[in-house]
């Protein structure tokens, strides 16, 4: 196809903007883009946003910047090191897409990511809501060992619209490469660039709390890496970035939260993070301390009633010979994907 048909090609579909933060991601934000490049959709431009990346990222951007052809348009832009929040919002302020998407630099979409997002959003239809919906779909974990096609990202069902104001003060339930309709910011707003940590999960309690809802798409689209980095370092960080955005959509909201909504979200300032606790139990199953990984399930499954997995494990804990086959299952499923220390969440 010549380059002016695959302009008027890609001009008939609605523009999609896909948003790269990436700080020394040298190894990886090439195949990341790529990704984005091999979609099946014909209209994107992609903006990476280097903040301030101290290795060979700049000189890998370099090539993909020279990508402009129509529908496949790749602008780089660079700033000091300012957090991925703040490098998203740059791009932000630029973007021109109907939608906008995001990818972490060391993830990679499958071809037909965007078009299965634009294809849940054009079946919604005339639906209550749609307008203000965000679309996404399931993903695969890379790990060191690769890829299990049976252990997707996410396992549980959608909560239904009117249950998401409660269940996303237990867990997050969207994800950044959702995909937004450019009215989302305008509404909105963008990321909290005080939020270093679980960015993402402030803003999506503020759309949640505006009326905005999430819609998922089962099929796998996303391959995730979880190698582990810096995880374990930062766990105490992550902690404290929550009780920021649990403190924040108290603050903002406060008005409006039902009497059941208010309780649960000061039961979370008062005991801290579920997920935090799951892992905890997590660790706990792989050193054999039965006790302590029996207090943390219950901890977990009493703040996330919503996660059935977390609530079956805590009842598996409590009957003879339960804390046993745990301890089996936390060992083979380590095995299965190549844990490691620093792949601890």
């Amino acid at each position: 196809m010549t380059d002016q048909g695959a302009g008027a090609a890609a001009a008939a579909e609605p523009l999609v903007s896909v948003v790269i933060a990436v700080y020394n991601g040298q190894d990886l934000v090439g195949q990341a883009i790529s990704s984005v490049l091999r979609q099946t959709h014909s209209n994107i431009e992609v903006f990476v946003v280097d903040d301030g990346s101290t290795d060979r990222t700049p000189e890998v951007l370099a090539g993909y910047q020279a990508v402009d052809r129509p529908g496949r348009r790749v602008r780089v832009l660079r700033q000091e090191n300012a957090g991925c929040g703040a490098a998203r919002n740059r791009a932000l302020e630029q973007v021109r897409g109907e939608f906008v998407t995001f990818l972490d630099a060391d993830d990679e979409l499958l071809p037909h990511h965007l078009e299965t997002m634009l294809r849940r959003y054009r079946q919604l239809g005339e639906e209550p809501g749609r307008e203000r919906t965000v679309v996404y779909t399931n993903a695969w974990q890379c790990t060191p060992s690769g890829i299990n096609a049976e252990r997707v990202v996410y396992r549980e069902a959608m909560p239904a619209p009117d249950e998401q104001r409660s269940v996303i003060l237990e867990y997050n339930i969207g994800h950044l490469f959702g995909l937004f309709p450019r009215e989302f910011f305008r509404e909105v707003g963008v990321f909290d660039p005080e939020q270093v940590f679980v960015e993402d999960w402030e803003l999506w309690l503020r759309a949640v709390y505006s009326g905005w809802r999430f819609d998922r798409v089962d099929e796998v689209t996303v391959i995730l890496s979880w190698s582990g980095g810096s995880m374990q370092s930062q766990r105490d960080r992550m902690a404290a970035g929550e009780e920021m955005a649990l403190r924040k959509t108290l603050a903002r909201f406060e008005q409006q939260l039902s009497p059941e909504e208010r309780e649960k979200l000061l039961t979370r300032l008062r005991n801290g993070s579920p997920l935090a606790a799951a892992s905890e139990a997590e660790q706990a199953l792989r050193e054999g301390r039965a006790a302590d990984a029996r207090r943390h399930l219950e901890t977990a499954a009493q703040m996330m009633p919503s996660q059935r997995r977390v609530v079956l494990k805590a009842k598996i804990a409590r009957v003879p010979g339960g804390m046993r086959w745990l301890v089996r299952r936390q060992r083979a499923v380590d095995r299965s994907v190549g844990y490691t220390d620093a792949m601890r969440r």
